[in-house]
């Protein structure tokens, strides 16, 4: 039996643990640096396989590393287990739901990436006791991918230092392999201090740290005309100093994020938008902290890997779907909102070219490749970006959702345990372990791979971005 049968046997096999974890994941529905029982039962499971198991890296509580092997060379699976806020939803209903007392849902299908990632290394663990091949797999239990950049943490302590390739996947509404870039990105809050006061009786006594949020913003839209056309800067108001509008708000709060291609380009539009906020201070008569709290450097696709990748959805039987689940999809591709409707067209002539795309456009869910985008960098950040300055690192869209299916979205996190996502998480499990295999097992990929990554950095280092004192935390 030849690896890539043995791999796909030993995931059929094993199939079934890994739809209930995605599902129990799914369903503990955990925020960023709250992930315990997601993290517990990844690593109570790896441990039974016989995995050796380091937790609480970092500063994270909830990131661990599973290790198996020794000796070169060393292969990191990326998983992530993180829900987003404000996606609670019922599963499997093709309409707004939310789920009773829980403010959370997993509308970026982290439920599926990090068990899907766990999956091909267990895969490729077995591989390696049947082969009695050297080298070392570990899963990366990594927190917090939205919102707070788990993985840069870990990098800056070194923990990806010893790593030789490092490969993910992420659930999607279509499969492509990813050469492109993606946006380097801080996240920031702004505090403004004032001085209360009553807003009738004595305004002139107040200095109010809305006002001074509310000049800040203002500042910034006016930058926005003077910034390069990639960059992409967006906040939320946090704190407005409360409710009642006859008092004069004390403090306010805005949390800033900042993307640009490049990290220096997002160092220069945060080292910019620091003197808006002086500025607004500065016309209040109030006070301004700033405090980062996350960071993603710009992500390097390393072609050695992603052309491994490609190999193996084309040779790995592609995955098949029953009238019933196609059924499923379509009731969710009709709950896309008229707009994203209108954009289905002309988003699969970029994904697919025009013929294809008719054909893709006539069923509820994307079966082809992706082809045509796929050097075209992404607008929104991942701290997988951190990895890939250290480490050769390429990662693919696997279909998990039906057609048009927006992550960070109700819909997606509705399908997160249904067959559909099942069948696109096992597919992936199975592109991730025979491409594993192969970087286990030829050296001269390994090399070629790490002499691409040192040309495209072309002497530049990995600094990492988070200031000394950022620490992981919930906020």
């Amino acid at each position: 039996m030849d690896q890539i049968s043995f791999i796909t046997d030993y995931l059929d096999q094993h199939s079934r643990d890994y739809m209930e974890m995605s599902d129990a994941i799914w369903e503990y529905a955990e925020h960023r640096f709250q992930e315990h029982k997601s993290a517990a039962q990844q690593q109570a499971y790896l441990a039974a396989l016989g995995f050796r198991i380091r937790a609480d890296l970092a500063g994270e509580e909830t990131a661990f590393i599973a290790e198996y092997g020794e000796g070169k060379p060393t292969l990191a699976f990326c998983g992530e287990y993180d829900a987003l806020a404000g996606l609670s939803q019922q599963a499997g209903v093709p309409r707004r739901e939310p789920l009773p007392e829980q403010p959370y849902g997993h509308g970026c299908g982290h439920n599926l990436l990090g068990t899907g990632c766990l999956a091909a290394a267990a895969a490729l663990k077995a591989c390696m006791e049947r082969e009695g091949l050297p080298g070392t797999v570990r899963y990366y239990g990594c927190p917090a991918e939205e919102n707070a950049g788990g993985k840069a943490f870990l990098v800056r302590d070194g923990l990806f230092d010893d790593c030789d390739i490092a490969l993910y996947w992420h659930p999607f509404a279509y499969n492509q392999v990813v050469y492109g870039s993606s946006n380097a990105n801080f996240r920031v809050f702004f505090t403004f201090h004032g001085t209360a006061a009553h807003a009738a009786s004595a305004p002139h006594l107040g200095r109010s740290a809305l006002d001074a949020v509310e000049l800040m913003n203002v500042g910034v839209n006016y930058m926005r005309e003077h910034m390069i056309d990639e960059a992409r800067v967006h906040y939320a108001v946090t704190d407005t100093g409360g409710n009642a509008p006859n008092v004069v708000q004390r403090q306010a709060q805005v949390l800033y994020a900042i993307r640009a291609p490049e990290l220096g380009q997002v160092r220069h539009l945060y080292d910019r938008i620091v003197k808006i906020a002086q500025g607004a201070a500065l016309m209040t008569e109030t006070a301004v902290e700033v405090k980062q709290v996350a960071s993603y450097a710009n992500m390097i696709s390393n072609t050695v890997i992603c052309r491994q990748m490609e190999k193996y959805f084309a040779q790995l039987p592609p995955v098949q779907y029953t009238q019933e689940e196609l059924d499923f999809a379509q009731q969710f591709k009709e709950t896309l909102l008229e707009e994203d409707r209108e954009g289905l067209e002309n988003g699969a002539a970029a994904f697919f070219g025009r013929r294809l795309a008719r054909e893709q456009l006539a069923q509820p869910i994307y079966t082809a490749m992706a082809e045509n985008n796929k050097h075209v960098a992404m607008k929104g950040s991942a701290d997988l970006g951190d990895v890939s300055w250290k480490v050769p690192a390429a990662y693919f869209y696997g279909t998990t959702w039906a057609a048009g299916t927006p992550p960070h979205s109700w819909q997606a996190a509705a399908q997160g345990k249904s067959s559909i996502a099942h069948k696109g998480m096992l597919h992936a499990a199975k592109v991730l372990s025979c491409v594993g295999y192969d970087f286990l097992t030829d050296p001269g990929l390994v090399r070629r791979a790490k002499a691409e990554l040192l040309e495209t950095l072309d002497g530049r280092e990995y600094v990492c971005p988070l200031p000394p004192e950022c620490k992981p935390e919930v906020w």
